[in-house]
């Protein structure tokens, strides 16, 4: 054989080794939980309060990641025109949508946060974490990481906004995973859960080879095909501004990992 088949084939082994080194050390992929889609207008347990407790409450730290497609059933005062329940980490972590209407902001969007209740404290103590509108009637993939007294929030594959509590974030060890409530609608599809915390990179890969470039997400429903998307276009998409710049919040203290008694 002639030098350049040798090079060649030099070339392609030192590919695979590389890749499959870069395999071997990457983090697994988060454990799908729950339906392929969830219906946003009924409020579904999608795992129990110890499939929860396993995952949510480790020293490493936790993500949960999922695609978001909200729509608003009742702005009206009968139903009330505050927050909404939209994920229930237990009952001590909350992903809420507001359902109230805003001249401003019109039908397009919604203004979304976490509420983080901290150990020792009351749920009137609790914190809540500000995160960039959501499109109403779109998808967005969304990942809320957690380490210690810190949360990092991905909307769409960029950092919406990271922020250190002040205490030790609590767990209600009895309560499980919940997704909806009656005064929202739209769905939730491909939620993971995973007992570690995943970064930047790896939520871009995550977001790229399971939605399109539209950012909507591959279903079985619906799609033909599910060849993964690597084009992360879609990522630069900011609904409802207020998301020019990472928030930072809370204190820039020390950030203690979580000793917990359920771990």
């Amino acid at each position: 054989m002639s030098t350049a088949v040798y090079v060649l084939i030099g070339l392609i082994t030192v590919y695979i080794i590389v890749y499959m080194i870069q395999y071997a050390f990457s983090p697994p992929v988060p454990s799908r939980i729950g339906d392929e889609t969830i219906d946003l207008s009924k409020n579904t347990q999608v795992i129990s309060n110890e499939e929860l407790k396993s995952a949510w409450t480790t020293n490493n730290g936790s993500t949960l990641f999922f695609y978001i497609n909200p729509s608003i059933n009742d702005r009206t005062s009968i139903s009330g025109n505050e927050y909404a329940n939209a994920v229930e980490i237990g009952s001590k972590q909350v992903l809420q949508i507001l359902i109230a209407a805003d001249a401003g902001r019109g039908y397009s969007s919604a203004p979304a946060r976490l509420k983080v209740v901290l150990k020792d404290k009351s749920d009137d103590e609790a914190e809540y974490i500000d995160i960039q509108n959501l499109p109403l009637q779109r998808w967005s993939a969304v990942a809320i990481v957690k380490e210690g007294r810190k949360f990092n929030i991905y909307i769409n594959g960029r950092l919406s906004v990271s922020h250190v509590c002040d205490g030790m974030p609590d767990f209600d060890q009895t309560q499980p995973l919940r997704v909806g409530n009656e005064r929202l609608g739209g769905a939730i599809a491909l939620m993971s859960l995973s007992p570690y915390p995943i970064g930047i990179d790896s939520i871009h890969s995550l977001v790229s080879s399971t939605s399109s470039t539209d950012g909507s997400p591959y279903l079985s429903s619906g799609f033909g095909s599910f060849i993964p998307s690597f084009n992360l276009s879609s990522l630069s998409f900011c609904p409802g501004g207020n998301c020019n710049s990472t928030k930072i919040s809370g204190n820039p203290g020390p950030m203690s990992q979580w000793s917990s008694p359920y771990a």
